[in-house]
């Protein structure tokens, strides 16, 4: 993998700080109204989506092109980024968000909404590509764990809101279709903020220097991404695994809706306050060791959700699983971009980011599916033991993985 040059290695004794002015306009508040509009859309397509057809798995199949849009897009995503800059793509990629959300708005069949939602899916897409090649040629090396894990707060905090801008939305016009007007509101004004917001000329050069090419790049890191980029992708599928297994958890003991529904907003609560922090020890105490710590406490977690299910003490087994789950998602909020950007190319990075992020998503992606699978082949408690058996094998190849590609050296305080 590419070396940093001595530009961009900055000494310990240096001790930059996050720059805050710079990434609040060009990076924070625009990932905040991203993250509002993204979140209001994953409410509203399955909700008009039953309005428009009587099959769920239609309903199902609508929104999950949000999902699919996303993923076709992001090599693709690289491309734009590399071919023109960073803030190009930004305004580009919000300008398509806002059109996906006025076909779904107006659009009057399923075809239409599709449409919509897999426009809005890929636009956030290359948002979040241009976003990322931004901050790794802009923000130095010893602070871009804290700055990636604080755009990791900002899309928790948007993911938050967005839900309930969603709810007014339904609550005023009485239609479905109406939260979609969110995600046109968050685009405009995500676009006047991009348009103004001041970004200095160190973005992506563009000419001969990207001519390998978002397929080139992907043949010659494929073994970087085969073994380096599926052991992180782990911490990605523990993330998404979770969603799924711990209500239904919360079902199998017979918690009520209620009950279930405030230990995931107190866990969540909790997540979003650790996410500074973990920024800062990815910074400070490095990378790999972060990554294998997460990867151990996600797994000592699901296995203590298999115990909660045969466990004296149940209940109290299950609210301490959870709690660990959610502070190592905190922790590890900006991990698996931060080790991204270390490997790219720092005078191009899109290219290698776009196949980072396709094999780090993809594996977010599979992982509710598989727990699904084996849930209902096996049982929950199957299901748990398999995803600490997958989190424990990736951390104990992870070091191994890391000395061979990632040759990046952070400066520690």
């Amino acid at each position: 993998m590419v070396e940093l040059s001595k530009s961009e290695r900055t000494g310990p004794s240096e001790r930059p700080g996050v720059p805050w002015r710079l990434i609040g306009p060009t990076v924070l508040v625009p990932n905040l109204l991203n993250s509002l509009g993204q979140s209001a859309t994953i409410t509203a397509v399955p909700l008009a989506a039953s309005a428009l057809t009587r099959s769920f798995a239609i309903a199902a199949l609508v929104a999950a092109l949000i999902t699919l849009g996303q993923l076709a897009s992001t090599l693709p995503a690289g491309w734009v980024v590399d071919r023109f800059s960073e803030r190009t793509a930004m305004v580009g990629s919000t300008a398509v968000t806002a059109v996906g959300g006025l076909l779904a708005y107006i659009g009057s069949s399923i075809p239409l909404l599709g449409l919509g939602a897999a426009l809005i899916g890929a636009g956030v897409s290359v948002f979040a590509m241009a976003r990322h090649a931004w901050i790794t040629v802009t923000v130095p090396v010893p602070v871009r764990g804290r700055t990636l894990s604080a755009v990791a707060g900002f899309t928790r905090l948007g993911n938050f809101l967005g839900p309930f801008l969603a709810a007014a939305a339904f609550h005023v016009s009485g239609r479905s279709e109406a939260a979609f007007l969110v995600v046109v509101g968050t685009s405009v004004g995500l676009l006047v903020l991009v348009a103004i917001a001041r970004f200095p000329e160190s973005t992506t050069p563009t000419g001969d220097h990207g001519r390998q090419g978002v397929l080139g790049t992907l043949w010659n890191s494929r073994r970087t991404l085969f073994q380096l980029g599926l052991t992180v992708s782990v911490i990605s599928s523990m993330r998404t695994g979770r969603r799924v297994l711990v209500p239904l958890i919360g079902v199998s003991l017979g918690w009520d809706n209620v009950s279930t529904a405030l230990l995931l907003g107190v866990t969540g609560a909790l997540d979003f306050a650790v996410c500074y922090l973990g920024g800062s020890l990815v910074d400070r105490v490095g990378r790999i060791h972060v990554a294998v710590g997460t990867l151990v406490a996600f797994g000592l977690s699901h296995l203590a959700a298999a115990v909660a299910l045969v466990a004296p003490a149940s209940d109290v087994v299950y609210i301490a699983a959870v709690a660990v789950m959610s502070t190592a998602n905190g922790i590890s909020g900006g991990l698996v971009p931060t080790i991204g950007s270390d490997l790219a190319d720092p005078n191009a990075p899109a290219t290698f980011l776009s196949s980072w992020r396709l094999v780090t998503d993809a594996g977010g992606s599979v992982a509710p599916i598989a727990v699904a699978a084996f849930a209902g082949a096996l049982g929950l408690g199957s299901a748990c033991l398999a995803m600490a058996l997958t989190a424990s094998v990736a951390a104990g190849l992870l070091p191994r993985y890391a000395r061979r590609h990632l040759r990046t050296r952070h400066p520690q305080p």
